[in-house]
């Protein structure tokens, strides 16, 4: 992620599982948190980011925070 509109398309995709209350972006260090009844629901967060250009994995230890580290469209912002 490499600007606020990459923030947002991660956000939408987040949102679209069911039981998401919340979700925060840290676009620094390319970290979501996920908050609400989700724990069952981390691969279809993970395949909803994937189908919206943003690879994603679980970080160790912690069922509900996902890194997203580039931009839809490779290494340079999709929407610049």
């Amino acid at each position: 992620m490499t600007c606020g509109a990459c923030v947002k398309h991660v956000e939408k995709a987040i949102n679209s599982i069911v039981g998401v209350e919340k979700v925060e972006v840290d676009l620094t260090s390319g970290e979501v948190r996920v908050e609400g009844n989700v724990s069952q629901h981390v691969k279809e967060m993970i395949a909803a980011l994937e189908e919206s250009g943003y690879p994603a994995q679980v970080s160790t230890g912690v069922s509900s925070k996902a890194k997203s580290r580039s931009c839809k469209s490779g290494s340079s912002c999709c929407c610049n």
